[in-house]
């Protein structure tokens, strides 16, 4: 099997297993405004907008998704807004209080 690297705005990335598209690895923005390294990403996506995911934040595992947005929040990418891959954390896992709710948005104060 090989991979396809995938580059996306803000410094995000995702390694993809080809030739079936099964998730390796990503490099996402998180609602703090930090990009962080997915500790655990499922192979294949649970619905058509979002992968189930984990981050660490401060020693801590952040269960959530991987979604697909632009910079403002946007489902469709313009020459001044890039595709960006956004970590949005799920409330209601443990350690939900690491991360500010929601997805992370350029300009926001996030």
């Amino acid at each position: 099997m090989s991979t396809d690297f995938r580059r996306y705005g803000e410094g995000t990335s995702v390694l993809v297993g080809t030739p079936f598209g099964f998730y390796r690895s990503a490099r996402v923005m998180c609602s703090d405004g930090k990009v962080r390294t997915t500790r655990r990403i499922s192979d294949t996506a649970d619905t058509f907008f979002s992968v189930p995911a984990a981050v660490s934040v401060r020693g801590k595992t952040v269960s959530g998704y991987v979604t697909v947005e632009t910079r403002a929040g946007s489902s469709t990418e313009t020459a001044d807004d890039p595709l960006v891959l956004k970590f949005v954390a799920y409330q209601y896992g443990r350690n939900a209080d690491k991360l500010p709710k929601g997805a992370w948005k350029k300009g926001t104060g996030k």
